[in-house]
C-alpha cells in the first residue's frame, strides 16, 4: 500500500499520467472530477464502475475517471466516511442527535453481518452527506485538472512547434 519510491514520486508519475491522456483538457478535468466526486459515495467496491459509466455518459475521459476514484482509499476512507456522515447528519437534521452511531468498527461489523435495514441509518447520511462533498471536490479538481492540462497541453504544442521548426531548418 505504501509506495517504493515515495508519496512525492507516486504523485508526480499519476500527475503527468493524468496530464498525458488524450483528448480536451475538458474531457480530462469532467472524468477526473467524475471519479472524485463518486469516491466520495458509500458505495465502496462500485466506485470504478460508477465512475466509467458516469464518464462515459458525460463523454469525459474514462480513464481519468479511474484515476480520480484513487482519492477514495484506505488512507482517506475514514475521513470521507466522517465527514459525509457528520454532513448528511446536518442536512438530515440529526446532527448533535445519538440516533446514529458513528462508530465504523461497528459500521463495518454491520455491513457484513445485518440486514439492510439494520445498516440504513448509518448508510443514509453517509449517501446524503457524500452529495455536496462530492459536488465540491469535483468541482475544485475540475477547475484545477483543466488549467493544468490546458497549460501542460499548450507547453506540448509548444515545444513540438520549436522542434519542428528546428528540423525544417535543418533540412532546408
Amino acid at each position: 500500500m505504501w509506495p517504493k519510491r515515495g508519496w512525492k514520486r507516486a504523485f508526480r508519475y499519476y500527475s503527468k499520467r493524468l496530464l498525458r491522456m488524450p483528448g480536451t483538457p475538458h474531457t480530462i478535468a469532467i472524468g477526473f472530477a467524475t471519479g472524485v466526486g463518486l469516491s466520495m459515495t458509500p458505495f465502496i467496491g462500485f466506485h470504478y464502475i460508477l465512475s466509467i459509466v458516469v464518464a462515459f455518459l458525460i463523454r469525459g475521459n474514462v480513464l481519468a475517471a479511474v484515476l480520480g476514484t484513487s482519492i477514495g482509499n484506505p488512507l482517506t476512507f475514514p475521513v470521507i466516511w466522517l465527514a459525509t456522515f457528520e454532513t448528511g447528519n446536518f442536512i438530515l437534521g440529526l446532527f448533535g442527535r445519538a440516533q446514529t452511531d458513528p462508530n465504523f468498527d461497528k459500521l463495518s461489523h454491520r455491513l457484513l453481518s445485518q440486514s439492510f435495514h439494520h445498516i440504513w441509518p448509518i448508510i443514509e447520511p453517509m449517501l446524503i452527506g457524500s452529495i455536496p462533498i462530492g459536488l465540491a471536490l469535483g468541482a475544485i479538481s475540475y477547475i484545477l485538472i483543466y488549467l493544468a492540462a490546458r497549460s501542460f497541453q499548450s507547453s506540448r504544442r509548444e515545444r513540438f512547434a520549436v522542434r519542428r521548426r528546428e528540423l525544417h531548418g535543418l533540412h532546408s
